[in-house]
């Protein structure tokens, strides 16, 4: 007959801390970002993402600016929490499509498709 092993865990036992690093090391690199744009006006034509909060529009004030009368002077806002990036619509005329699907804000995967007005993107995490 198979014996049955658990264990118990005190929770008044030292716990590892670490106050400082290791000599030897090395923080893992940020993945690059990219919203590489495949239709719409200049593309196609790639956006490579580093700033943690980018607004994009057809505006002078919008960081990735886009030359279409379909997207507005701030469209959308891109935000990077730890190594993700999600994109909330900021009340835009044509919104928002993230796989073919009308949506206000989503956290972007490998491999979506955002589109805003006539602008098609790919967005890629890690290349």
């Amino acid at each position: 007959m198979a014996s049955r092993r658990t264990q118990t865990i005190d929770d008044d036992s030292p716990q590892t801390a670490m106050t400082k690093l290791p000599a030897n090391f090395k923080p893992r690199p940020r993945r690059a970002h990219v919203l590489d744009q495949t239709a719409g006006p200049g593309s196609p034509k790639r956006h490579e993402l580093s700033d943690d909060t980018l607004v994009i529009g057809r505006g002078s004030a919008a960081d990735l600016r886009l030359d279409s009368d379909d997207v507005s002077r701030t469209h959308a806002q891109l935000l990077r929490v730890d190594d993700e990036y999600s994109i909330e619509d900021l009340d835009s005329r044509n919104g928002i499509f993230l796989n073919g699907l009308q949506v206000h804000a989503a956290v972007l995967r490998d491999g979506d498709q955002v589109q805003l007005g006539d602008v098609v993107f790919i967005y890629s995490e890690g290349s």
